[in-house]
C-alpha cells in the first residue's frame, strides 16, 4: 500500500525527531546569534564550559561528557585549539591527550558565561519558569528512555 498524503501531513504536524530537530536548530541559531560577541557559537562554548567542569579531560571523557561525537569534537578542538583557547598535551602514558583551557579560553568564556545567563533568563521569562524546568525535565527522560538507549547500544 503505498502512502498517502494524510500519511506524509502526519510525519509533518507528528514526528518528534522533525519537531525536536526544527526547534533545535532556531534555539541554536538564536544561541549563536547572542554569543557572537564573544566570537563562540554554542557548540564551542560547550566545549569550553566542559573542559572548564572536568579538569583536563580526555578527548574521550569530554566526547562522553558533551555527547558530541568524536569527528565534531574534534573539528571544534582545533578551532579552540588555533584561536589559543585551549591547549591539547599528549600525557605520559598511552595515546591519550588531555584538553586544558589558556587564560585567553578561561576569559572568553567568563564572558561567554554571562551572555549564557542573559539567554537562559530570556528564554525562561518568554517560556515561564515552570514550563521552562518542565521541558529540560522532559528532555531528560526522552534522552534516558529505554528504547533510545537500546538503539544506541545496537549502534
Amino acid at each position: 500500500m503505498k502512502y498517502t498524503h494524510e500519511d506524509i501531513k502526519q510525519i509533518g504536524i507528528s514526528c518528534l525527531n522533525l519537531s525536536l530537530r526544527r526547534t533545535s536548530r532556531l534555539i541554536t541559531s538564536y544561541y549563536d546569534l547572542q554569543l557572537k560577541p564573544t566570537g563562540l557559537r554554542i557548540t564551542q562554548f560547550t566545549v569550553l564550559a566542559s573542559i572548564a567542569y572536568e579538569k583536563d579531560p580526555s578527548i574521550s571523557d569530554l566526547a562522553r561528557l558533551t555527547d558530541i561525537d568524536r569527528t565534531t569534537l574534534q573539528r571544534s578542538l582545533e578551532i579552540l585549539s588555533r584561536d589559543s583557547l585551549i591547549t591539547i598535551e599528549k600525557k605520559e602514558i598511552g595515546n591519550v591527550r588531555s584538553i586544558s583551557l589558556t587564560k585567553k579560553g578561561e576569559l572568553k568564556l567568563t564572558k561567554a558565561i554571562a551572555l549564557w545567563k542573559e539567554i537562559q533568563n530570556s528564554i525562561m521569562e518568554d517560556l515561564g519558569k515552570s514550563e521552562f524546568k518542565q521541558t529540560l525535565q522532559i528532555l531528560t527522560e526522552l534522552r534516558n528512555l529505554p528504547t533510545i538507549q537500546i538503539g544506541l547500544e545496537n549502534e
